[in-house]
């Protein structure tokens, strides 16, 4: 991939896509308060993910602590999901600097905000203590906070439309979700103002080709089905604004068929289906690391089958029953061998009654004659 000018790499926010493998990369400089870096895979240090360890507003500002300015690059950066800053952006808690870090800015920085900062941000030390970085960031949220709601009301509002979120039914029957798109941003008034002021730098094969050139045909074409990434071509978008960034994520999402943009059935939050376009419950992560909606819904629905299959449930009663007696009675070799054997063959039971391959009533009858 093409080397980002080395001149902007300390201040410029980059982002490029692998929609092959749903991934979403980018470089930007981060001061990392209160996250930790983490490499996606052990063995590859160019790709580490970003994980929020600390509710900032639980955290005591200290001037004797410092903390270290990181630049990422093409080489080194980091990779999330695929939309994951714009699904970020949507349900990000703008009422507060301590939220709007938490929820957003930890992981992008500020440098998609710098025609509101009030100072020079980008010229500050690789090194700052912690209670100057909150002044920074304070002083840069009330300047923008205004805009920030604005912005994601915005975009919240054409989602919503071009996905029939929250409500709107608009055009629910058409399903060309790009031409929804597209007719929406040419009429609404703010929204064709965000696809401005975007610098894309295209991928050329010239450093493959300088690196490469005296690798046999076998090693090359092995090395590229192995996804090295020297030998794969994505165009790197960059912009200095947060809307136009948004904007360039929303564009290629609605540009997929493959790729839906829903709200949580639990939290109410946007996400894209990781796995199933059905999915209804989100994975995104929570600031006091609780388990996420997906988690918690793979239980609670569990929990509630159980609760509506009579079958299921007598066999985890009498399977507990069972299995106290037995752990009452280790050295019964009798009562062992009796629970193995019922376990065995009740087991086998419930299974093929969740095939179809046994009647409900069958496994129930057996259950109560062999409890």
């Amino acid at each position: 991939m093409r080397e980002l000018p080395k001149t902007n790499i300390l201040e410029d926010f980059y982002l490029w896509f692998n929609f092959e493998e749903k991934e979403e990369h980018y470089a930007t400089p981060l001061y990392l308060y209160n996250v930790e870096r983490k490499r996606i895979n052990p063995d590859n240090e160019t790709r580490l993910s970003l994980k929020l360890e600390k509710d900032i507003s639980k955290t005591k500002p200290s001037k004797k602590k410092e903390i270290i300015r990181h630049p990422s690059t093409i080489y080194v950066h980091y990779t999330e999901s695929i939309g994951a800053i714009l699904i970020n952006f949507l349900n990000a808690d703008f009422t507060s600097y301590e939220t709007a870090y938490n929820t957003f800015f930890y992981a992008y920085g500020y440098e998609l905000l710098k025609e509101y900062t009030p100072y020079q941000y980008n010229q500050n030390s690789d090194f700052i203590d912690d209670k100057t970085f909150r002044e920074i960031i304070k002083d840069i949220y009330d300047t923008s906070c205004d805009k920030l709601i604005e912005w994601q009301e915005s975009f919240r509002n054409c989602v919503d439309f071009v996905y029939n979120l929250n409500g709107n039914e608009d055009y629910k029957d058409e399903e060309n979700k790009l031409a929804k798109f597209i007719a929406y941003i040419v009429k609404d008034r703010k929204l064709y103002t965000y696809s401005q002021d975007i610098e894309i730098i295209v991928d050329t094969y010239i450093n493959a080709h300088n690196k490469y050139h005296n690798e046999s045909l076998t090693n090359l074409i092995n090395r590229v089905k192995d996804k090295e990434q020297e030998l794969e071509l994505h165009n790197v978008y960059t912009s200095n604004k947060l809307t136009t960034i948004c904007f360039v994520v929303l564009d290629q999402i609605v540009r997929h068929e493959n790729l839906q943009i829903k709200t949580c059935l639990n939290c109410g939050r946007y996400f894209i289906p990781s796995y199933r376009q059905n999915e209804i419950y989100c994975d995104l992560v929570n600031v006091d690391q609780s388990p996420t909606c997906r988690e918690k819904g793979a239980n609670e629905q569990y929990k509630k089958n159980l609760e509506n299959n009579q079958t299921q449930a007598l066999y985890r009663r009498i399977y507990r029953q069972k299995f106290m007696i037995a752990q009452r009675n280790k050295d019964n070799k009798i009562i062992q061998k009796e629970f193995d054997q019922w376990k065995k063959e009740a087991k086998e039971k419930v299974n093929k009654m969740k095939k179809g391959k046994l009647d409900e009533d069958e496994v129930y009858k057996w259950l109560v004659d062999n409890k």
